[in-house]
């Protein structure tokens, strides 16, 4: 499979997980956007419309489980 451009979400807290997995899946050839919370999370995935999220379970403000 390849990743033909799919929109990938990542939703984590902390910076540096975010920015190594940004860099990895976009180095794979995935378009990549980030968010802070599972807030921000939420209002990402109704206006970009990701193929995928790799969410973070455990966060402040809105965890991952509030999320799904």
């Amino acid at each position: 499979m390849t990743a033909g451009g799919a929109r990938i979400l990542v939703i984590d807290d902390e910076p540096q997980i975010r920015r190594a997995l940004q860099t990895a899946l976009t180095g794979h050839g995935y378009n990549v956007e980030t968010a802070v919370n599972g807030s921000l999370g939420l209002a990402a995935i109704a206006t970009w419309a990701p193929d995928a999220v790799v969410l973070d379970l455990v966060m402040p403000v809105m965890d991952g489980f509030e999320v799904l």
